[in-house]
């Protein structure tokens, strides 16, 4: 099985659940690749058995550097024949979607419009995705949201807690694959 773990972050946060997420991997022995989105390497998600996209939330939805970096992909997958009518799935191929979202406004509900966009992206190119991982993270730069919203005291977030339920969360992603490979 092969891996990839590819990510955008602007503060940090979701760097933190990236590194967890391949971490895990490479502990439990799978052949894992780990980018952020502004590396110049060309990246064939079908060269890969299981993928972890994430970043955190924008207003929504994944960063613009992401979005544009799958979007390009989707066109190039698209006018290479490997995007087909009605999606079919392909077998063996699997999306697990991540973020990190700050939560002092509305919480998780802030984070859903972002893993479903990268779920469409999985979905228009065969993957089945197997999970959608949503992780509350410190606001930077604004102390006050920190302390005030629906989730309470976010400060310092993602933490030890977070990302040991990451590691947990990976490795029964990895148990369920094994009645597929």
């Amino acid at each position: 099985m092969k891996a990839l773990v590819l990510y955008d972050t602007v503060t940090g946060n979701t760097r933190k659940i990236a590194e967890t997420i391949f971490e895990t991997l490479k502990e439990n022995t799978i052949e894992t690749d780990f980018f952020k989105t502004d590396t110049e390497t060309d990246i064939d998600f079908f060269d890969y058995d299981i993928v972890f996209i994430g970043s955190g939330v924008i207003d929504w939805l994944p960063t613009e550097k992401l979005m544009k970096r799958l979007r390009g992909k989707l066109k190039s997958y698209s006018k290479t024949g490997k995007v087909l009518p009605s999606a079919p799935v392909l077998p063996g191929k699997f999306g697990i979607c991540f973020c990190t979202f700050s939560g002092p406004h509305i919480g998780v509900r802030e984070a859903l419009p972002m893993t479903m966009w990268l779920r469409c992206f999985f979905e228009h190119i065969g993957f089945t995705v197997l999970d959608e991982l949503h992780y509350c993270a410190e606001f930077h730069n604004r102390e006050e949201m920190n302390t005030r919203g629906r989730y309470g005291v976010i400060a310092g977030r993602p933490d030890h807690h977070d990302l040991e339920d990451v590691k947990g969360r990976v490795k029964g992603i990895l148990n369920s694959l094994s009645a597929y490979l």
